[in-house]
């Protein structure tokens, strides 16, 4: 570890549930690495989460398009913007397809999808997010969230209108001013590069976690399990207390062997 072009050494587990109200589930997620060992060290690899919105059958569309969409321009190996141009760019592409795709059915609600997308390469980090799904850095005993909800309560705080518990429980608390579809340009909350350390571990997550488990909560068994176990407590900590929406997370753990001792796993879309 240490020099420059080594490709980092990393672990994960992602899981998705409907949770105990929904009959559908409108998240999609997706880790990726591609097979070309070039494009791997100059793309790293590539972890997203999204949360779909829209109403029947809609929601899962919009989600499931972003992420494909995501995927297919961020590796395109015709592209060559660097990082973290290239993720934004990439975004940008899957903003402007789903956007499409909802003009192009008849219906009264647009769909949408948060989405937040997390590069590794080398030893940095690379993010883009739009919407209120989140990130966090787990490091040691502190967690850190790196990403801003896009939303109307956000904003409330953010301009000292309403307190963060206030928030919380604020009937408005789903309304949300920034998503992948609706409107031709969106704008990307970027960010990287990122330097990791070694144990760091990434939370990518949707709302429907979020909104259930705090973020004490999500570092003591994000930070203390194996990225599956700590994946399967968290989901079943939300549904413990509800599971109103679907819950989506991905734990990616970075070092080197030592610390790693689990292989790394197939990527694919989820």
């Amino acid at each position: 570890m240490g020099q420059a072009g080594q490709v980092a050494t990393v672990t994960f587990a992602h899981l998705t549930d409907a949770g105990r109200v929904r009959t559908r589930n409108e998240d999609c997620h997706g880790a990726f690495e591609p097979d070309d060992p070039e494009l791997l060290r100059s793309r790293g690899r590539l972890f997203v989460v999204a949360d779909g919105m829209g109403g029947h059958e809609r929601g899962d569309v919009a989600s499931r398009l972003a992420v494909e969409t995501l995927r297919d321009t961020y590796y395109d190996a015709g592209r060559s913007e660097p990082l973290p141009d290239g993720l934004r760019v990439a975004v940008r592409v899957a903003n402007e397809v789903v956007y499409r795709a909802s003009r192009l059915t008849a219906s009264e609600t647009p769909m949408g999808t948060t989405l937040t997308a997390l590069v590794i390469r080398d030893h940095d980090a690379f993010l883009a997010h739009v919407g209120d799904s989140r990130a966090f850095l787990v490091r040691g005993r502190k967690i850190r969230q790196l990403t801003e909800d896009h939303s109307l309560v956000a904003e409330l705080v953010r301009g000292g209108v309403l307190s963060a518990t206030e928030a919380e429980h604020h009937p408005s608390a789903h309304v949300i001013l920034r998503a992948l579809g609706l409107a031709e340009d969106v704008t990307i909350e970027a960010q990287g590069p990122l330097p990791l350390r070694r144990g760091d571990t990434l939370v990518l997550c949707t709302d429907g976690l979020t909104r259930l488990v705090r973020p004490h909560e999500i570092r003591r068994l994000a930070g203390s399990r194996s990225p599956r176990r700590a994946c399967e407590r968290l989901v079943s900590l939300a549904n413990e207390r509800g599971g109103p929406d679907n819950i989506t997370l991905q734990l990616i753990r970075y070092g080197p062997p030592s610390l790693l001792p689990a292989p790394l796993l197939s990527f694919r879309v989820w």
